[in-house]
């Protein structure tokens, strides 16, 4: 069964409570508009919008995703960080009450006023066509809430229908593994290989 990267299933997902708000939903891969937005009924009082970017082999990806708010991702940034040619940026915001993410618009400046150094690093490579693991090239460090290291492997099918295999080492928000990242912003992963998460390293 496919897994939609993690924030666009936990973005479907509801906060259990008594309040019942009406959220704009949409899903527009590739884009940094809604091409449709429709209603929908949440249980709890907030909205969201996630902006999402994520640049692999030279190649940018952009997706915006609204609706109901998800209390661990609002107002926060999501990323994985490598000093190779792959990175990950998601931006949660969330409104309060019925239509509140309907004026929330894509973020141009995704996560960039939270991703300072942080004084960690992990291991860091990113490799095309195998999905059993990439050997690092090397430390990158760690930015904003990136304080785990992870290590995935995973065939992913990206905005433009193509399927690729990727390995992947580098710093990621922590909770990554926990929260089962499974995959990119605008991809779907078709099979995973491996997923693992670290502590990182503290920076001498």
């Amino acid at each position: 069964m496919n897994k939609i990267f993690v924030f666009l299933i936990l973005s479907c997902l509801v906060i259990t409570g008594q309040l019942t708000t009406t959220c704009n939903q949409c899903w527009n891969v590739g884009s940094t508009e809604c091409c449709d937005e429709r209603k929908f009924q949440c249980d709890g009082s907030d909205c969201m919008t996630s902006s999402e970017y994520c640049r692999i082999g030279g190649v940018d990806y952009r997706t915006i995703l609204k609706g109901c708010s998800y209390e661990q991702l609002c107002d926060k940034c999501f990323s994985v960080t490598t000093k190779d040619d792959f990175k990950i940026r998601v931006s949660n915001v969330c409104g309060e009450g019925d239509g509140s993410n309907a004026e929330l618009d894509y973020s141009t400046d995704i996560c960039d006023r939270d991703l300072q150094p942080n004084g960690y690093q992990c291991p860091s490579c990113f490799t095309v066509g195998n999905t059993d693991g990439c050997e690092s090239t090397g430390y990158v460090d760690c930015l904003g809430l990136e304080k785990e290291c992870v290590d995935y492997g995973a065939t992913v099918i990206l905005s433009d229908g193509i399927a690729r295999d990727l390995s992947v080492k580098g710093c990621a928000t922590t909770g990554t593994c926990q929260i089962a990242f499974a995959g990119i912003p605008g991809g779907k992963e078709l099979k995973r290989t491996s997923l693992s998460c670290t502590p990182a390293i503290p920076k001498e």
